[in-house]
């Protein structure tokens, strides 16, 4: 089973923080993943064994993702304030 994901982001730099960031965990042996980044995009391309792996593995990804956009708008927030 296949699940593919592709997320923008604001940049190309923001993007490759993600991967950078995503790609030290581990995966297990049921759920194999391609992690890339295309211009603002981060890919992902899951591959599991069963459909409980596919689903888990990307929740969890999607899970991950989300700790870096918000990071990334706290970082962003935090350099606004301290311009003005």
């Amino acid at each position: 089973m296949k699940s593919e994901i592709e997320i923008e982001f604001k940049t190309p730099i923001h993007a490759a923080k993600a991967l950078k960031i995503i790609r030290a965990k581990e995966f297990s042996d049921k759920v194999s993943a391609s992690l890339s980044v295309k211009g603002n995009a981060f890919r992902a391309k899951v591959e599991g064994k069963n459909f409980a792996a596919l689903r888990a593995r990307t929740t969890s990804l999607l899970r991950d993702l989300k700790v870096v956009f918000d990071a990334i708008s706290l970082v962003e927030h935090d350099k606004v304030k301290k311009k003005k």
